[in-house]
């Protein structure tokens, strides 16, 4: 008998156990579930107006290309050595696998009142939002290869202008810029992964829908910072002007002060005066 309650008391043990990690377990996933709900919410709420990831078709063939190439360029080399055809080909798919999915993890948003730039993969999180107000320019990358799939960089410059640099060219080299010294000055636009949408579908498309938005978002700025300085010239008409006291009165307290200072009066004679005159305004 005594067996049987300590048995009984093991499998209730058991069972509460096994309740207690599927209770924790469930509240871990709903939490989970949560956090990815609020995240999904997130770009939701910010009223997207166009998105849209790498085109990586593109890539692809590029890579193939490239590898062709690079194989025939090396092939003499591995015609004496075969077994670094063996590591060239494993290098290059390793590659390939590390920057297809690199490109793959972005993620393109023009909101209605910004851009917004989101990576993510197992190597981590990347998130950056650049409001209207800071984009200064917009323009569009394309090499011959994104011109046959009509595809494209859409690359944007912010006011802070950090994502343009200068090349600096020795005397007589003709291009545009500002000679400087015998030389010339060439602005570079940059390309980095925050500031610009990498091999996109329609890049002449996006670049009108941004451009759009941008416009429409600085006409609804202005409207709203004329509608403010409107509303703040409507108070200041309306309010009442602030009533001043006669000339008289003032001098008359200032002599008072002076009486009092000089203990030509007390300060009870003085209080009772200063209440007269306050009275009589």
């Amino acid at each position: 008998m005594h067996y049987s309650i300590t048995s009984f008391g093991i499998l209730m043990n058991v069972d509460l156990f096994i309740i207690y990690k599927l209770k924790t377990n469930l509240v871990t996933l709903y939490k989970d579930i949560c956090l990815s709900c609020i995240k999904c919410c997130e770009v939701c709420v910010l009223s997207v107006v166009w998105s849209d990831k790498p085109y990586l078709m593109k890539t692809v063939v590029k890579f193939v290309i490239i590898f062709i190439v690079a194989t025939l360029i090396l092939l003499p080399l591995f015609v004496i050595i075969p077994p670094l055809f063996v590591l060239w080909l494993l290098s290059a798919i390793l590659f390939f696998i590390f920057y297809y999915f690199n490109k793959r993890a972005y993620t393109y948003y023009v909101t209605d009142k910004s851009v917004r730039i989101e990576k993510s993969w197992v190597f981590g999180t990347y998130v950056r939002e650049i409001t209207f107000d800071r984009i200064h320019d917009v323009y569009i990358r394309q090499g011959i290869l994104a011109r046959l799939f009509r595809s494209g960089s859409v690359v944007f410059t912010t006011t802070a202008g950090v994502e343009v640099g200068y090349v600096v060219a020795g005397a007589g080299s003709a291009g545009k810029g500002v000679g400087t010294g015998g030389a010339v000055v060439t602005p570079v636009v940059h390309q980095k992964r925050g500031n610009r949408f990498w091999d996109v579908r329609n890049p002449e498309k996006t670049r009108e829908t941004l451009l759009h938005k941008i416009a429409e978002w600085r006409e609804a700025f202005q409207q709203q910072k004329m509608a403010t300085s409107l509303e703040k010239l409507t108070e200041k008409a309306l309010s009442p002007p602030q009533q001043q006291a006669p000339a008289s009165v003032v001098d008359q307290l200032e002599k008072l002060k002076k009486l009092l200072e000089s203990g030509a009066i007390t300060k009870e004679e003085y209080e009772k005066l200063k209440k007269k005159l306050l009275e009589s305004l």
